[in-house]
C-alpha cells in the first residue's frame, strides 16, 4: 500500500531568510521575537480586525508558551511540545534525514510546505508590500535547492501570489523543473478578484499543463469577520472560538468559486487539495452545493439557473481532495459520509498539530473500513489525482 503524505512542512532554521537573501532581509522592517511569535500564532485571526479594536493578542497565548519561544530564540531549550513533534530533529529540514524518517513509517512521498519560510512574505505584505513577491521567490529557490536530488520522494510546494499572474507563471515553470508538483494558492480573492475571474485562467491552464496540483492551506487565507465580533466586553475566548468557526468558510468559499464559476468545468484535469482546514464541514458542503444547483427547488430568485453539465459534488469527486490533521480531525464518521478517496492522509510533520505517528493513528481509526478504503485514504487517491 502506497502512503502519500500531502501536507508536511519544513521547520526552517531561524536564520534561513537572512542567509538565503541577506540584502532582502535587510530591507524588511525588523520584528521582535514576541511580534514574530504572535504573527505566527494569531496573525490571521487579527488580520480582519482594525488595530484599534483588537483585543490583547498576548491573552490568547499561554505565558509559558510565549516565554519558552522567546527563551529558545535567546539560546535556551526549545519548547517541549515542538521537540516531541519533531520540529528540532534533523528530519525537520534535512532531506536525507527526512527520507529516513519516512522509511521508518512506510511513507512513499511527502509534499513539503514552508513554516518559518512563509513568515517573511506575511510580514512584507503588511509592512513592505513592494518586497512581498521577492520574499516568496527567495523561499521557493531555497526549498528547491534544499531538496535538490530528493524530489522523487520530497515534493517542494511552490508558493505563489496571483496578484501578479505573470510572476506566478514564472514561478511555476522554474519550480516544476526543480521537482515541484504543488502550487500553494491563497484561498482568498487575489488583487480584489475572485478565484474564478478570467484574469486567472492562464494560471489554472498552466497548472493543468504542468500537472501542478493547487493547494488551499491554512494560513493562506482568512474568513472576513465583522470587527464588532471582537467588541464583546473583553471575552477573548469567545472571539477566538468564533474565528475558528469562521475559518471553516475559507475552503467552502474558495471551492464554491471554483465550481460555480466554472473553473473546474473549464479545467477538468486541475487537481485541488484542501489542507489543514478541517474535514467536518465537508459532508454538509457537498449537500449544500448540490441543493444550490437543483433547478427544481423553489426559489425566491430564478434569474440564475444552474447550467453546468455536472452536479457540483461531481466536480468535487473528480478533482478535489481534503486532508486531515491529527489535532483537529477525527476520521469517523466524516470519512464514511463523503465519497471514497475524497479525504486523504497527511501527517503535518513536524508541526505540533500533526503527529509523528500519524500513519499508525489513522490506520487504527479506519482498520474496519476495508482494504480499498485504506488504500484510497493513504495514497491511491492522491497518486491518481496528482499524477505521481
Amino acid at each position: 500500500m502506497r502512503i502519500i503524505d500531502v501536507d508536511s512542512h519544513f521547520h526552517e532554521p531561524v536564520d534561513w531568510f537572512e542567509k538565503a537573501n541577506p540584502a532582502l532581509a535587510a530591507k524588511l522592517p525588523q520584528m521582535s521575537a514576541t511580534e514574530q511569535f504572535l504573527d505566527i500564532v494569531v496573525g490571521d485571526l487579527f488580520s480582519s480586525i482594525p488595530p484599534a479594536m483588537r483585543p490583547d493578542p498576548l491573552a490568547l497565548v499561554p505565558e509559558f508558551v510565549r516565554q519558552s519561544y522567546e527563551d529558545f530564540l535567546k539560546g535556551g531549550e526549545p519548547p517541549a511540545t515542538a521537540v516531541a513533534a519533531g520540529a528540532f530533529s534533523p528530519a525537520a529540514n534535512q532531506p536525507a534525514a527526512r527520507v529516513e524518517w519516512m522509511d521508518t513509517r512506510g511513507i512513499d512521498k511527502q509534499v513539503i510546505l514552508p513554516s518559518l519560510g512563509y513568515h517573511p512574505y506575511r510580514h512584507a505584505v503588511r509592512n513592505a508590500p513592494e518586497l512581498a513577491l521577492d520574499t516568496l521567490d527567495t523561499y521557493n529557490r531555497w526549498a528547491a535547492e534544499r531538496l535538490h536530488g530528493y524530489t522523487e520522494r520530497l515534493i517542494p510546494a511552490t508558493v505563489v501570489d496571483l496578484s501578479d499572474v505573470d510572476w506566478s507563471l514564472r514561478q511555476l515553470a522554474h519550480m516544476r523543473a526543480a521537482g515541484s508538483r504543488v502550487a500553494w494558492v491563497k484561498a482568498d480573492p487575489h488583487d480584489g478578484k475572485a478565484l474564478n475571474h478570467p484574469d486567472f485562467e492562464r494560471f489554472w491552464s498552466t497548472c493543468e499543463d504542468l500537472e501542478m496540483t493547487v493547494m488551499f492551506h491554512v494560513g493562506g487565507a482568512r474568513a472576513a469577520m465583522h470587527p464588532g465580533w471582537a467588541v464583546n466586553g473583553g471575552n477573548i475566548e469567545a472571539f477566538y472560538r468564533l474565528a475558528s468557526i469562521a475559518r471553516q468558510l475559507v475552503p467552502q468559499m474558495a471551492l464554491g468559486a471554483m465550481i460555480f464559476g466554472g473553473v473546474l468545468e473549464r479545467h477538468p484535469k486541475l487537481a485541488i487539495i484542501v489542507s489543514e482546514l478541517g474535514i467536518d464541514w465537508l459532508p454538509h458542503f457537498l449537500e449544500t452545493i448540490d441543493m444550490e444547483a437543483d433547478n427544481a427547488r423553489p426559489r425566491l430568485l430564478t434569474m440564475a439557473p444552474y447550467t453546468l453539465p455536472l452536479k457540483p459534488s461531481e466536480y468535487m469527486r473528480r478533482q478535489v481532495m481534503v486532508s486531515v490533521v491529527h489535532q483537529q480531525d477525527v476520521l469517523r464518521p466524516t470519512i464514511e459520509r463523503v465519497p471514497e478517496g475524497m479525504i486523504v492522509f497527511s501527517s503535518d510533520f513536524p508541526h505540533v498539530e500533526g503527529h509523528q505517528e500519524a500513519v499508525a493513528l489513522y490506520d487504527a481509526q479506519i482498520a474496519d473500513l476495508g482494504e480499498r478504503a485504506r488504500e484510497q485514504f493513504f495514497g491511491a487517491s492522491a497518486a491518481a489525482l496528482m499524477h505521481i
